[in-house]
């Protein structure tokens, strides 16, 4: 049996393979092993070995053309054996023309030494692309040689693209200001950067291994060592050193940092790392390390000045506290004697009514004349609530007045003064009220309305020849600066405004103008409260006054009161003034510490048929209710002696009395809790001095009512 099939043995042998058989056939019986491929069977061997697609196969004589190629090299150079065998293709066409010195260099060796020595070269293929390979030629003859073909192409364009990923990260590299390195796992380094070799002037070849050491600090040297020590476990290298600057003559400090390089199963492969200088950050820290002892130093020489600045400034406003009281106290001696003279005058104006009208009815009296005695007590009358009026506007503009507050509209309360307004500043002057605004504030509405008359009447005075009066009722949210401008807490506020075309006020006068007994008016024309009251009694209702004028332009005065959400109280009427209470068989108890006040009240109240009973303070005021078999009305002064004021004198009976009725008598309110007091049910308040007709009305009202008058 053969291994030569019948098919193979029936083809002709190709020209290469014919060539190499008659060359063999002349080389002589050296050449075994050729005349065994020339036989039958080794032709078919071999053609087999040629027709392997890796490596391609040519034959060509000594003018460079190709006689014969292989199938694979034919793939190689897209040529067909069609145009093999027209005999126009040679090696010189396949060449490109920078490699034509090359391969006329190589095909001088053949034709000299019989071969050539193998090398990489570029082939033109047919459609002009290129590709490289690797080849070797050998002559067979005098006139034909033989190559060996194999491309290399995918390697060629592997190991350029390397190249290229390496020039990039070499420029990168040389970019950084970091000195790159990289080493084996126990220090000993195998390339270094430019960066490297430049800052430390080292070579190469002395920077390899462990020689790197030589350019760091001997000092610093076993702590890079201990760094690599501890490299296995941290699994990074981590130190500072200093590294010798040659172009400096110094030493430098630079971080080392270096990560590992793990290739298939976290094998270590080997160390990548960077030196950066951080020389500017230490000799910063130093600095700072001797500023800190300087700047320490520094801070207790200048504590001590400080100190003594401080005993010498404390010094200072010790002595300057002593002058501001003496001046404050100074001050207050003016300030007290110009308000007790207001008050002296007025009073003694008052007063010398009031007696004289009590002397001439005693004289009278005593005579036995008893005709005209009306038109004393009269006068007498009016003079005590004149003196009234005068201390209620003294309690306002110290805030110390009694109030009762109330929910209510001041576009409401101003609409119903709006006549008698109107009445009072007199036909030239023109009232307009602008009262668009309906929101609600909480206050006294009869101080309200005293207020608005007062600055009604006030705005009138300054138009002597007449004008323009203008009340406005509006909303304003006060905030920021606004607020402190207005010495208020930010918020809305419901303001009530009075404006005048008149005369106006110089800025030093206006500034004045809320000072009690200030005014601009004869003596005889008014006592300087007006203002003052109106100003009290904003600041007690929780808001603010203030004044703007300019001269001959005129005066708006605005008060300012906090918006309160929810609907206006009712109040309910008054009784008919020309109605007199009577009894209808209640008991009262009237409990005053003042002994005439006491029996005045007393005498009233059993004439109209009322059971009193009468008590000196609190504890006798409770024991004598406690005696009593029915008690419907307390009337109490609110400040008694002893320990048990009239307050709490009402809450003790109430507690046994739920449906007690309770009016409080007082001269001097200043009491929140007794204004919530007053808020109660079946309770009411009557502020001294007061006519004993109001007493009694307001005891009725109290024994009438049948729900809450707060």
């Amino acid at each position: 049996m053969t291994d030569t099939p019948k098919e193979d043995k029936a083809q002709p042998p190709s020209p290469g393979i014919q060539a190499v058989t008659e060359a063999v056939s002349d080389a002589g019986p050296q050449l075994d092993l050729w005349k065994e491929l020339s036989s039958g069977r080794g032709e078919y061997r071999l053609r087999r070995a040629l027709d392997v697609e890796a490596i391609g196969v040519i034959y060509f004589d000594m003018s460079g053309r190709i006689i014969d190629a292989n199938n694979a090299f034919l793939a190689m150079s897209r040529y067909t054996r069609d145009e093999l065998l027209a005999g126009d293709l040679t090696w010189q066409r396949l060449t490109p023309s920078e490699w034509m010195l090359d391969s006329n260099r190589a095909f001088a060796e053949l034709k000299a030494r019989g071969e050539t020595t193998p090398y990489e070269k570029q082939y033109i293929r047919k459609d002009g692309t290129r590709w490289w390979a690797l080849f070797a030629a050998k002559k067979l003859n005098e006139d034909l040689a033989f190559e060996f073909v194999i491309n290399v192409s995918e390697r060629k364009v592997a190991e350029e693209a390397l190249g290229q990923s390496e020039r990039r990260l070499r420029s990168l590299i040389d970019a950084i200001p970091q000195l790159v390195w990289r080493s084996a796992a126990r220090g000993n380094w195998t390339w270094a950067s430019g960066q490297w070799l430049e800052h430390t002037q080292l070579t190469p070849e002395s920077s390899m291994g462990l020689g790197w050491l030589d350019a760091l600090h001997p000092d610093d040297r076993k702590v890079a060592m201990e760094g690599w020590g501890h490299a296995a476990s941290d699994g990074a290298i981590s130190f500072d050193c200093r590294v010798w600057n040659p172009s400096d003559n110094c030493y430098e400090w630079f971080q080392a940092r270096a990560t590992p390089v793990e290739g298939d199963g976290e094998h270590l492969i080997e160390w990548v790392g960077t030196f950066t200088n951080i020389n500017e950050q230490i000799l910063v820290r130093e600095a700072l390390r001797r500023g800190q002892t300087e700047l320490e130093q520094r801070v207790a020489e200048r504590t001590i000045e400080l100190q003594q600045a401080v005993e010498a400034l404390n010094t200072e406003a010790s002595d300057r506290r002593k002058a501001e009281e003496q001046l404050l106290q100074s001050e207050k001696l003016k300030a007290v004697g110009q308000l007790t003279g207001g008050i002296a005058h007025d009073f003694n104006n008052l007063l010398a009514g009031i007696s004289g009208s009590l002397e001439v009815i005693h004289m009278r009296v005593s005579s036995g004349r008893t005709e005209g005695l009306e038109r004393y007590s009269e006068m007498a009358l009016s003079s005590v609530k004149r003196a009234a009026a005068l201390t209620h506007r003294l309690l306002a503009f110290s805030r110390q007045q009694s109030l009762a507050p109330r929910i209510i509209q001041p576009a409401r309360t101003v609409a119903e003064l709006e006549d008698l307004i109107s009445r009072t500043v007199g036909p030239s002057i023109h009232l307009e009220c602008r009262l668009g605004c309906e929101d609600t504030i909480l206050c006294d509405p009869g101080q309200l309305e005293n207020a608005v008359v007062n600055l009604a009447i006030n705005a009138r005075d300054a138009m002597p020849g007449g004008g323009d009066l203008v009340i406005e009722i509006s909303h304003h949210v006060i905030d920021g600066e606004l607020a402190l401008l207005r010495d208020l807490p930010p918020g809305d506020y419901i303001g009530v405004s009075v404006t005048d075309n008149g005369e106006g006020m110089a800025p030093d006068v206006a500034a004045r103008a809320f000072d009690p007994f200030f005014t601009t008016k004869n003596i005889s024309e008014g006592t300087g409260l007006g203002l003052s009251m109106v100003y009290g009694f904003t600041q007690q209702s929780g808001g603010q006054a203030r004044i703007h004028s300019k001269p001959g332009l005129g005066t708006t005065v605005t008060l300012y009161f906090p918006r309160q959400a929810g609907k206006e109280t009712v109040i309910e009427g008054k009784p008919d003034t020309h109605e007199t209470p009577t009894a209808q068989g209640e008991s009262i108890l009237v409990v005053d510490d003042e002994q005439s006040v006491r029996e005045l009240m007393v005498e009233v109240l059993e004439d109209l048929g009322y059971q009193v009973i009468a008590a000196v303070d609190g504890a006798d005021g409770l024991a004598q209710a406690l005696s009593m078999e029915s008690l419907d009305v307390l009337v109490t002064d609110v400040g008694l002696p002893g320990s048990m004021s009239g307050r709490d004198l009402a809450e003790k009976l109430r507690s046994r009395l739920p449906e007690l009725k309770v009016l409080f008598v007082t001269g001097f309110a200043a009491d929140k809790s007794l204004e919530q007091a007053t808020r109660q049910p079946h309770t009411r308040l009557l502020t001294k001095p007061f006519s004993l007709d109001e007493l009694s009305r307001r005891v009725r009202l109290l024994l009438d009512q049948k729900h809450n008058l707060s």
